[in-house]
């Protein structure tokens, strides 16, 4: 399989996989920025072509998005799609449906999602991020770490919560919202716009 990405995110997905029993000779990285491929961790391992990206699908047509803007999770999920692949995704939560391999999305270690949770594809719950009852997350949104969805709050499409942010019960955020680290939005807020503090409110 393929890690799409190999900056510090795709170290810790490759971390994880590791963990959980995959097989090292069995991942692969790949990056526009090809001095990323040099680390150590990645030596021997990148996928520098479109015809390489190609050849090891054919083998194994599963690849992970190894980065976290939910911009470029977008473009590398259908880059790598148009070339044959399928996204799957480490699912690291809490209770019985864990496992290496989730649907489409990223559950990182000590996360946890709760019942009637709708999570769109190419989504990444960070480490100990809780998304709780009746959520829903847009795709390609990132959820960082230690942040909090409380009951029935809905996040956009392509959408950033910073770490340590906490949205309470009920709130709606926009597409493309970015949500500063530790704020606490108690509001929805329905134009794309970046939220910092307590309570969050828009930059001026």
């Amino acid at each position: 399989m393929i890690i799409a990405g190999a900056g510090g995110h795709g170290l810790e997905l490759y971390q994880v996989l590791i963990q959980q029993g995959v097989v090292d000779s069995d991942i692969y990285f790949f990056d526009n920025d090809k001095s990323e491929l040099s680390k150590k961790e990645i030596n021997g391992k990148g996928v520098f072509e479109e015809s390489e990206i190609i050849k090891h699908l054919k083998n194994d047509p599963r690849f992970l998005l190894g980065v976290g803007n939910p911009i470029y999770r977008e473009k590398l999920f259908f880059l790598f799609e148009s070339l044959g692949g399928k996204c799957v995704g480490v699912n690291c939560t809490t209770g019985e449906n864990s496992g290496i391999l989730a649907a489409n999305f990223d559950a990182f270690p000590f996360s946890f999602v709760g019942p009637s949770v709708k999570i769109g594809k190419g989504v990444l719950i960070n480490s100990r991020a809780h998304v709780h009852h009746e959520c829903s997350i847009g795709d390609f949104s990132e959820i960082g770490p230690g942040s909090m969805l409380l009951g029935a709050s809905k996040i956009g499409l392509k959408c950033r919560i910073g770490a340590g942010a906490v949205i309470l019960p009920g709130v709606q955020l926009a597409d493309g919202m970015v949500v500063g680290a530790g704020a606490v939005v108690a509001k929805s807020v329905m134009k794309k716009s970046v939220l910092v503090g307590i309570p969050a409110k828009p930059l001026s």
